[in-house]
């Protein structure tokens, strides 16, 4: 049940104000200056404790008050029970699973492979001869080999005599 706001009066400054105190009243909706009044000090000494690391930049709960009570009559449902409700309500048909993005991912991968592979075979069939002559080269023996060298160097030999005629 939510507590109605009474209005804060004079008290005497306790010897210990602890910052649980201060927390209380925040939740309760009692601000700076009604704090100076209850506590009984000045309001420099309420902003000074405003300046603990737990209370810094803390504001009172602001909690409003029906005229009326307001009863609950339904079924009581558990948090978890509504939670689920509405985590079903609220799925996306378009959303996907991480193992699902991933299956995607590599089937794109693969044939994004498989598009290149296909690239650079045409690339490769577009470059090489398009027709290929078959002709059968012999190769010739050692000593056939020996024997065109030795001819070429006699050829050679009488054309240098050829050139020192006088």
């Amino acid at each position: 049940m939510i507590k109605m706001k009474t209005n804060v009066t004079p008290g005497e400054t306790p010897a210990e104000i602890t910052v649980s105190m201060i927390d209380q009243d925040l939740q309760d909706g009692i601000s700076k200056p009604e704090m100076a009044i209850k506590y009984g000090i000045k309001p420099w000494e309420v902003d000074e404790m405003f300046k603990h690391p737990f209370l810094k930049g803390r504001r009172p709960s602001r909690k409003k008050t029906l005229s009326f009570s307001f009863i609950d009559d339904t079924n009581v449902e558990t948090e978890e029970h509504i939670a689920d409700k509405l985590n079903s309500e609220i799925h996306d048909p378009n959303q996907v699973t991480l193992e699902q993005a991933i299956d995607e991912a590599i089937e794109d991968v693969e044939a994004a492979k498989n598009q290149m592979q296909e690239t650079q075979e045409a690339i490769t069939e577009m470059l090489s001869p398009t027709e290929f002559e078959e002709e059968e080269v012999e190769l010739p023996s050692f000593e056939d080999t020996i024997e065109i060298v030795k001819e070429q160097q006699e050829d050679e030999l009488e054309e240098d005599d050829n050139t020192f005629e006088l």
